[in-house]
Protein backbone atom coordinates (compact mmCIF):
# COMPACT_ATOMS: atom_id res chain seq x y z
CA UNK A 1 0.00 0.00 0.00
CA UNK A 2 2.96 2.12 0.57
CA UNK A 3 4.17 2.35 -2.80
CA UNK A 4 0.88 2.86 -4.26
CA UNK A 5 0.16 5.66 -1.87
CA UNK A 6 3.79 7.26 -3.14
CA UNK A 7 3.02 6.46 -6.68
CA UNK A 8 -0.27 8.69 -6.25
CA UNK A 9 1.63 11.32 -4.51
CA UNK A 10 3.81 11.67 -7.50
CA UNK A 11 1.42 11.62 -9.67
CA UNK A 12 -0.19 14.34 -8.25
CA UNK A 13 2.90 16.06 -7.62
CA UNK A 14 3.65 15.99 -11.42
CA UNK A 15 0.17 17.24 -12.35
CA UNK A 16 0.32 20.47 -10.38
CA UNK A 17 3.70 21.32 -12.07
CA UNK A 18 2.10 20.54 -15.20
CA UNK A 19 -0.88 22.84 -14.37
CA UNK A 20 1.35 25.50 -13.22
CA UNK A 21 2.97 25.41 -16.39
CA UNK A 22 0.11 25.41 -18.88
CA UNK A 23 -1.21 28.62 -16.29
CA UNK A 24 2.56 30.23 -17.49
CA UNK A 25 2.71 29.71 -20.52
CA UNK A 26 -0.53 32.16 -20.96
CA UNK A 27 -0.48 34.35 -18.21
CA UNK A 28 2.22 36.76 -16.41
CA UNK A 29 3.48 35.06 -13.45
CA UNK A 30 2.15 38.24 -10.82
CA UNK A 31 -1.71 37.03 -11.60
CA UNK A 32 -0.92 33.35 -11.30
CA UNK A 33 -2.19 31.70 -7.81
CA UNK A 34 -2.02 28.93 -5.77
CA UNK A 35 -5.79 28.71 -6.32
CA UNK A 36 -5.66 28.72 -9.38
CA UNK A 37 -3.01 26.07 -10.12
CA UNK A 38 -5.07 23.68 -7.58
CA UNK A 39 -7.97 24.22 -9.67
CA UNK A 40 -6.48 23.12 -12.88
CA UNK A 41 -4.61 20.48 -11.16
CA UNK A 42 -8.40 18.73 -9.76
CA UNK A 43 -6.37 19.35 -6.52
CA UNK A 44 -7.04 21.26 -3.35
CA UNK A 45 -4.99 24.77 -2.42
CA UNK A 46 -3.20 22.73 0.71
CA UNK A 47 -2.40 19.71 -0.99
CA UNK A 48 0.11 22.03 -3.24
CA UNK A 49 1.57 23.06 0.09
CA UNK A 50 2.09 19.41 1.04
CA UNK A 51 3.26 17.72 -1.75
CA UNK A 52 5.39 20.62 -2.86
CA UNK A 53 5.83 23.74 -0.72
CA UNK A 54 5.44 27.50 -1.08
CA UNK A 55 4.74 29.24 -4.29
CA UNK A 56 8.70 29.67 -4.61
CA UNK A 57 9.30 26.03 -4.06
CA UNK A 58 6.55 25.14 -6.66
CA UNK A 59 8.58 27.20 -8.92
CA UNK A 60 12.09 26.11 -7.95
CA UNK A 61 10.49 22.33 -8.67
CA UNK A 62 9.64 23.31 -11.74
CA UNK A 63 13.36 24.02 -12.67
CA UNK A 64 14.29 20.83 -10.72
CA UNK A 65 12.17 18.78 -13.10
CA UNK A 66 14.17 19.44 -15.82
CA UNK A 67 17.56 19.43 -14.53
CA UNK A 68 16.57 16.12 -12.56
CA UNK A 69 15.93 14.40 -15.63
CA UNK A 70 18.96 15.04 -17.57
CA UNK A 71 21.21 14.13 -14.20
CA UNK A 72 19.14 11.10 -14.41
CA UNK A 73 19.81 10.43 -18.05
CA UNK A 74 23.63 11.19 -18.19
CA UNK A 75 24.58 9.23 -14.96
CA UNK A 76 26.62 6.52 -15.16
CA UNK A 77 26.04 3.36 -17.47
CA UNK A 78 23.92 5.59 -19.58
CA UNK A 79 26.82 8.61 -19.36
CA UNK A 80 29.39 8.15 -22.00
CA UNK A 81 32.27 8.16 -19.80
CA UNK A 82 34.50 7.72 -23.04
CA UNK A 83 33.28 10.85 -24.61
CA UNK A 84 32.95 13.27 -21.45
CA UNK A 85 33.14 16.19 -23.44
CA UNK A 86 30.36 14.86 -26.32
CA UNK A 87 28.16 14.50 -22.98
CA UNK A 88 28.33 17.86 -21.69
CA UNK A 89 27.87 19.07 -25.18
CA UNK A 90 24.40 16.99 -25.15
CA UNK A 91 23.85 18.31 -21.85
CA UNK A 92 23.79 21.73 -22.59
CA UNK A 93 22.07 21.17 -25.83
CA UNK A 94 19.21 19.25 -24.17
CA UNK A 95 18.23 21.40 -21.06
CA UNK A 96 18.93 24.82 -23.40
CA UNK A 97 15.83 22.99 -25.64
CA UNK A 98 13.73 21.94 -22.45
CA UNK A 99 13.81 25.93 -21.75
CA UNK A 100 13.27 27.00 -25.33
CA UNK A 101 9.67 24.17 -25.36
CA UNK A 102 8.27 25.91 -22.47
CA UNK A 103 10.04 29.45 -22.85
CA UNK A 104 6.99 31.67 -21.99
CA UNK A 105 6.98 30.26 -18.87
CA UNK A 106 10.68 29.55 -18.30
CA UNK A 107 11.66 32.97 -19.18
CA UNK A 108 9.13 34.15 -16.67
CA UNK A 109 10.53 31.63 -13.87
CA UNK A 110 13.66 32.39 -14.23
CA UNK A 111 13.84 35.97 -13.73
CA UNK A 112 11.23 35.53 -10.60
CA UNK A 113 13.87 33.04 -9.12
CA UNK A 114 16.96 35.11 -10.01
CA UNK A 115 20.50 33.45 -9.94
CA UNK A 116 20.44 31.57 -6.53
CA UNK A 117 17.59 29.28 -7.75
CA UNK A 118 19.33 28.41 -10.98
CA UNK A 119 22.91 28.13 -9.57
CA UNK A 120 22.05 25.29 -7.33
CA UNK A 121 21.65 27.10 -3.98
CA UNK A 122 17.87 26.34 -3.71
CA UNK A 123 17.68 23.66 -6.10
CA UNK A 124 17.33 19.67 -4.87
CA UNK A 125 20.51 18.79 -5.81
CA UNK A 126 23.44 20.67 -7.14
CA UNK A 127 23.26 21.25 -11.66
CA UNK A 128 26.68 21.96 -11.54
CA UNK A 129 28.06 18.26 -10.43
CA UNK A 130 27.13 16.40 -14.44
CA UNK A 131 30.03 19.91 -15.55
CA UNK A 132 32.27 18.59 -12.61
CA UNK A 133 31.96 15.05 -13.29
CA UNK A 134 32.67 15.72 -17.17
CA UNK A 135 35.46 17.95 -16.60
CA UNK A 136 37.23 15.32 -14.30
CA UNK A 137 36.73 12.52 -16.90
CA UNK A 138 38.24 14.41 -19.68
CA UNK A 139 41.41 15.18 -17.22
CA UNK A 140 41.71 11.11 -16.83
CA UNK A 141 41.38 10.60 -19.98
CA UNK A 142 43.95 13.62 -20.88
CA UNK A 143 41.87 15.78 -23.09
CA UNK A 144 42.47 18.63 -20.26
CA UNK A 145 45.31 19.79 -18.64
CA UNK A 146 46.33 17.58 -15.25
CA UNK A 147 47.20 20.87 -13.17
CA UNK A 148 43.67 22.61 -13.04
CA UNK A 149 41.09 21.81 -10.84
CA UNK A 150 38.34 19.93 -12.21
CA UNK A 151 35.75 21.07 -9.57
CA UNK A 152 36.81 24.68 -10.36
CA UNK A 153 36.26 23.67 -14.07
CA UNK A 154 33.11 22.41 -13.88
CA UNK A 155 31.27 25.06 -11.96
CA UNK A 156 32.62 27.81 -14.11
CA UNK A 157 31.09 25.78 -17.21
CA UNK A 158 28.27 26.23 -15.50
CA UNK A 159 28.19 29.59 -14.36
CA UNK A 160 28.49 30.45 -18.30
CA UNK A 161 25.54 28.26 -18.85
CA UNK A 162 23.99 30.54 -16.07
CA UNK A 163 24.56 33.14 -17.61
CA UNK A 164 23.27 32.49 -21.05
CA UNK A 165 20.50 31.21 -19.19
CA UNK A 166 19.94 34.84 -17.50
CA UNK A 167 20.57 36.85 -20.64
CA UNK A 168 17.85 34.40 -22.20
CA UNK A 169 15.03 34.85 -19.50
CA UNK A 170 15.64 38.48 -19.18
CA UNK A 171 15.12 38.46 -23.73
CA UNK A 172 18.90 39.86 -24.09
CA UNK A 173 19.03 36.41 -26.27
CA UNK A 174 16.56 34.88 -28.58
CA UNK A 175 16.56 31.21 -28.29
CA UNK A 176 18.89 29.89 -30.94
CA UNK A 177 21.35 32.98 -29.36
CA UNK A 178 20.69 31.25 -25.45
CA UNK A 179 21.64 28.09 -27.39
CA UNK A 180 25.07 29.33 -28.87
CA UNK A 181 25.79 31.65 -25.66
CA UNK A 182 25.18 28.33 -23.49
CA UNK A 183 27.88 26.04 -25.74
CA UNK A 184 30.25 28.99 -26.31
CA UNK A 185 30.55 29.23 -22.42
CA UNK A 186 31.52 25.68 -21.86
CA UNK A 187 33.82 25.84 -24.93
CA UNK A 188 35.62 28.65 -23.87
CA UNK A 189 36.54 26.51 -20.33
CA UNK A 190 37.51 23.87 -22.19
CA UNK A 191 39.87 25.94 -24.89
CA UNK A 192 41.67 27.08 -21.55
CA UNK A 193 42.35 23.83 -20.33
CA UNK A 194 43.00 21.99 -23.27
CA UNK A 195 46.25 19.72 -23.50
CA UNK A 196 48.05 20.17 -26.53
CA UNK A 197 46.54 17.01 -28.08
CA UNK A 198 43.19 18.85 -27.69
CA UNK A 199 44.02 22.66 -28.21
CA UNK A 200 43.52 23.04 -31.92
CA UNK A 201 40.42 21.05 -32.00
CA UNK A 202 38.74 23.04 -29.04
CA UNK A 203 39.68 26.51 -30.07
CA UNK A 204 38.61 25.59 -33.72
CA UNK A 205 35.07 24.79 -31.90
CA UNK A 206 35.44 28.19 -30.14
CA UNK A 207 36.14 30.32 -33.17
CA UNK A 208 33.27 28.62 -34.86
CA UNK A 209 30.98 29.33 -32.00
CA UNK A 210 31.98 32.76 -31.20
CA UNK A 211 31.50 33.93 -35.35
CA UNK A 212 27.86 32.47 -34.79
CA UNK A 213 27.73 34.47 -31.48
CA UNK A 214 28.47 37.47 -32.86
CA UNK A 215 26.01 37.40 -35.48
CA UNK A 216 22.84 35.91 -32.92
CA UNK A 217 20.70 39.51 -32.06
CA UNK A 218 21.34 41.05 -28.61
CA UNK A 219 18.83 44.16 -27.13
CA UNK A 220 20.61 46.76 -26.38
Amino acid sequence: MSGLRERNKERRRQAILDAALELLRANDIDAVTIEQIAARAEVSPPTIYNLVGTREQLLVALIDRISEGLIEQFEPPDGDLDDPVGMMRRAVDETVAAFVADSAAYRQIVRSLGNLAVSGSRLAFDPSALHVRAMRRAQELGILRDDLDPVALGRQSFLAYVAALTSWASGSLADRGFGIAARHGMVTVLAAASSDAHREDHHAELAALGAKLARVSWKQ
